[in-house]
């Protein structure tokens, strides 16, 4: 924790709004952190570097601890030239300049992120079913809240429980599910 505390005084910072749970879940896996500290080749980002944009006039800074609604990502210093694809030129995104995510780039690391949450709780699902055939859903799902400090006002069992049913009906061929995230 002490580590991201000197990241956020060296480096610019990006709010993203996220689901409560999903807070909750990234204070879990980040050493009690809101600041996540993505690897320059992880998929996260690229995210954040694509949808990054210069503040906007009305922008509200943030508080230093941040907010409670939100997660922090670290930015990299950069200035390295980037392919384009629809301009079909190279561009450079110097997040000097740009250094805030739109809403539209909030929904979407916010979704990477949902997403990132889902596989580590289905696969945690399965590894609890599996090795414990006598175990209920619904004390597996009540683990998982306690094993990753969510609160259940945070979430819902009935969210993660529909969540879960929906999982094994689209994927009940017994596939490997990948265990953790490594994106951040």
């Amino acid at each position: 924790m002490r580590k991201n505390r000197n990241i956020s005084d060296t480096r610019a910072l990006v709010n993203v709004k996220v689901h409560p749970a999903l807070r909750e879940y990234i204070l879990s896996v980040n050493a009690g952190s809101d600041i996540i500290v993505p690897m320059r080749d992880s998929r996260l980002w690229g995210l954040v570097k694509m949808y990054l944009e210069p503040i906007p006039s009305d922008y509200r800074p943030v508080l230093p601890d941040g907010e409670p609604d939100s997660i922090r990502i670290a930015l990299f210093r950069t200035g390295k030239p980037v392919y384009s694809f629809p301009e079909k030129k190279i561009l450079t995104v110097h997040t000097l300049y740009r250094d805030h995510l739109s809403e539209t780039g909030q929904r979407a690391v916010s979704k990477h992120l949902m997403h990132h949450f889902k596989q580590t709780f289905r696969a945690y699902m399965n590894g609890a079913l599996s090795n414990n055939p006598e175990l209920e859903i619904a004390d597996a799902i009540d683990e998982f809240c306690s094993d990753y400090h969510i609160e259940n006002e945070k979430i819902t069992l009935e969210m993660l429980r529909k969540d879960w049913y929906r999982f094994r009906l689209r994927c009940s061929n017994g596939a490997a599910i990948p265990v953790e995230n490594s994106d951040f």
